[in-house]
């Protein structure tokens, strides 16, 4: 049985101005009930290509053809900049007269339940992607676009949405960088590229099979190209010292008296002619089989490079908190906390959204964290305990919203005022080795992608030497190759490490010595770690269950 085409679209493409484009000669249909998984480099246009499937812009070219109701979740930063300052209740009913209905999708589905008088700019990340996929199993679509819904959801959301998408019976297309997830939840992969898009069948982990085969394959077909090149080279060579061998033999015909000097000229005539006519095969074949190696050559990426730099560790013990309380705005989020941190630790703290993950790290970090209010910078205070932390210790504390950056400065002034000890050539080497280069250093930071920003922050925070680095959610907003290069870059840092994520890939990655989940307003280790990939995740399920 036929199924039903609801999107059909012929060669798309996006200009970005005369001489740049996004993307083109994009062919597509989206048939129902198909479960796709849309993946490609930041900057590529997965965003752009989903916005032009909803049919909310418009293709430089090409032709698209829609049949059923579209429903588009764009990413959590675009959603918060749109939404009006209004409260829960309002919102939902301009969405629709029956929102009671939404509001019970949201218990029924998504185990959230959200106080209607709240203003919207309370939500948290997680809760503003809850609420609009609520709205759209709502809308009952025949068609779902997901961008990066997964960004700043914890695991137990992500399991919902897990179990939406599973019993969800329309077509779905989704932008993750999350492999763990991709895996459990689509059954086609899409790979966007400034030359097109590329299918596969199958999950992430298939796909990159495929692409591992697909690489194998090119550098054969690319060796066996470099070989000819290298054999029609020398075979050029060699007859042009057969030539030259019988030039000299000819000359030395003659001056024997071997032959006489009609006879010599007659074969010099006929050599050169065949030189001539042999020379130009041998250019012909050289210049073919120099084009073969330079179509088949491998392209690479441009990577970012990550060096973390910790300090000569005079002292072992960090922190040491016995019998801790976190409190904010007067709440208590944490009580009896008991953490002992040494150089070379690498710890991770898991937990549910708003449990006091990063307000623990901001505590431990310090004030100076983009937090406007006293009342709600988060307090660590000791009642019957002892708390110890280090004299002098040089903590960096990424957050998730990356206030380290002045969004009223271009690139290249974050990078002078967050680092003044160095000289203009300095910076710019730094920021080079982040991809940015050439005349984007003067780029504002207000328009950078959540990509972008990244790289920035990392790049900001990578030059100075640290004792401990906490890191709250640092691949949101990353792709899966940049995410893997930031991987690389911790593993060769020696200094203490604090994360905070839920991206079992990345995690899994890390060479994790300590786990911590948040439960009940306590801090507890874990049974396992990371790197037992499932075992760790039901059990993180299961405390939160």
């Amino acid at each position: 049985m036929l199924k039903k085409s609801i999107i059909v679209a012929e060669n798309l493409a996006c200009q970005i101005d005369l001489e740049k484009s996004l993307f083109a000669n994009i062919n597509l249909s989206i048939s129902e009930h198909q479960r796709i998984g849309l993946v490609g480099s930041n900057g590529v246009g997965k965003s752009t290509l989903l916005k032009i499937i909803a049919g909310q812009i418009s293709p430089s070219a090409g032709s698209i053809y829609r049949n059923g109701l579209i429903s588009y979740l764009p990413q959590v930063s675009t959603l918060s900049k749109k939404m009006k300052d209004d409260n829960l209740l309002n919102f939902l009913s301009s969405v629709s007269e029956e929102w009671w209905q939404i509001e019970e999708i949201l218990q029924n589905q998504f185990n959230t339940a959200l106080d209607l008088s709240l203003s919207i700019s309370n939500l948290s990340g997680g809760e503003l992607s809850k609420l609009f996929l609520a709205i759209a199993l709502f809308q009952q679509p025949d068609l779902l676009l997901l961008d990066e819904p997964t960004n700043h959801m914890d695991l137990l959301a992500l399991d919902s949405l897990r179990l939406f998408l599973h019993n969800f019976s329309g077509a779905f297309v989704i932008v993750s960088h999350k492999p763990f997830f991709l895996d459990q939840v689509v059954d086609n992969i899409w790979e966007l590229t400034p030359e097109g898009i590329k299918f596969y069948g199958g999950n992430f982990s298939e796909y990159r099979q495929q692409k591992e085969i697909e690489f194998a394959a090119a550098v054969r077909i690319h060796e066996v190209a470099r070989k000819e090149l290298k054999r029609v080279q020398e075979s050029a060579i060699k007859e042009q010292q057969r030539a030259a061998e019988s030039q000299r033999k000819g000359r030395a015909n003659l001056l024997n008296g071997s032959i006489d000097r009609m006879s010599a000229g007659l074969s010099k005539s006929q050599a050169e002619s065949s030189a001539g006519i042999a020379k130009k095969r041998n250019e012909a074949a050289i210049v073919k089989a120099s084009q073969k190696a330079i179509d088949t050559k491998i392209k690479t990426k441009k990577t970012m490079s990550i060096e973390l730099s910790e300090k000569n560790q005079k002292h072992r013990h960090l922190i040491d908190i016995q019998r801790g309380n976190l409190w904010v705005a007067e709440k208590l989020l944490l009580n009896d906390i008991q953490l002992h941190i040494e150089s070379g630790d690498r710890i991770v703290i898991s937990g549910a959204n708003g449990s006091g993950k990063s307000s623990l790290a901001q505590a431990i970090a310090g004030t100076d964290l983009g937090i406007n209010s006293e009342i709600n910078k988060p307090q660590l205070n000791v009642d019957f305990g002892e708390m110890i932390i280090t004299p002098r210790m040089k903590t960096v504390y990424l957050d998730q919203n990356y206030e380290i950056i002045n969004r009223n400065l271009n690139i290249l002034e974050n990078m002078q005022i967050a680092n003044p000890n160095l000289n203009y050539q300095q910076i710019r080497q730094q920021l080079g080795h982040f991809l940015f280069k050439y005349d984007d250093v003067y780029k504002p930071t207000s328009v950078l992608s959540g990509g972008e920003l990244a790289r920035l922050a990392i790049a900001i925070i990578s030059i100075s030497a640290i004792d401990l680095l906490i890191l709250d959610e640092p691949t949101n907003n990353l792709d899966i190759e940049t995410v893997n290069q930031m991987l690389e870059g911790i593993n060769e840092y020696q200094g203490a490490l604090w994360i905070i994520s839920h991206d079992l890939d990345f995690l899994s990655g890390l060479h994790i010595t300590k786990s911590f989940k948040i439960y009940q307003q306590t801090l507890k280790s874990t049974t396992y770690l990371p790197t037992q990939i499932k075992e760790y995740y039901q059990e993180i399920l299961d405390t939160n269950c």
